[in-house]
């Protein structure tokens, strides 16, 4: 199951990437259209969200792991994983410094200005924390209901 859930978030941030490397990078900054990116990044958002809508219903059969899904793909994408794959898929290096993510609220690790090192520190420790959990989480709480089986036969 948790396996099934990791790979859905894997295919689900790959193809979020990359469909902002073949939109933004191949359309927007290849013919200058510049002056559309508030309706692009509208619509960004709107397939970011459309990606965790589908995922958390495919996953519904699952309990918690579909918010776990949801969350993660969320955070993990406003993280600098996104801004990682992108770079990465459309075969360029990361620039030194990234200015226009200045004042991400999941870029944990930020100077003044992002650089390559603030966002590959980000992305690690939110996709570090994720994976945690995704192999935490259920030894947590086999943890939890024993103690708590444990307390109810206590008290007969």
């Amino acid at each position: 199951m948790r396996v099934r859930i990791a790979v859905a978030l894997a295919v689900g941030l790959y193809f979020y990437a990359l469909s902002d490397v073949l939109l933004w990078q191949r359309i927007f900054e290849q013919h200058d259209l510049f002056q559309f990116d508030r309706q692009y990044q509208s619509g960004h958002v709107a397939t970011l969200v459309g990606l965790i809508a589908v995922g958390m219903i495919l996953l519904i059969d699952v309990g918690w792991w579909a918010l776990w899904y949801g969350a993660a793909f969320y955070t993990l994408t406003f993280s600098g994983l996104e801004d990682i794959l992108y770079y990465w898929l459309d075969g360029r290096q990361l620039p030194a410094r990234m200015p226009w993510l200045d004042h991400g609220q999941l870029f944990l690790f930020q100077p003044e200005t992002v650089t390559s090192t603030s966002l590959l520190m980000s992305a690690g420790l939110w996709l570090g924390f994720w994976a945690a959990t995704l192999v935490l989480a259920p030894r947590l709480a086999r943890l939890v209901a024993s103690r708590i089986s444990g307390a109810d036969q206590n008290r007969l």
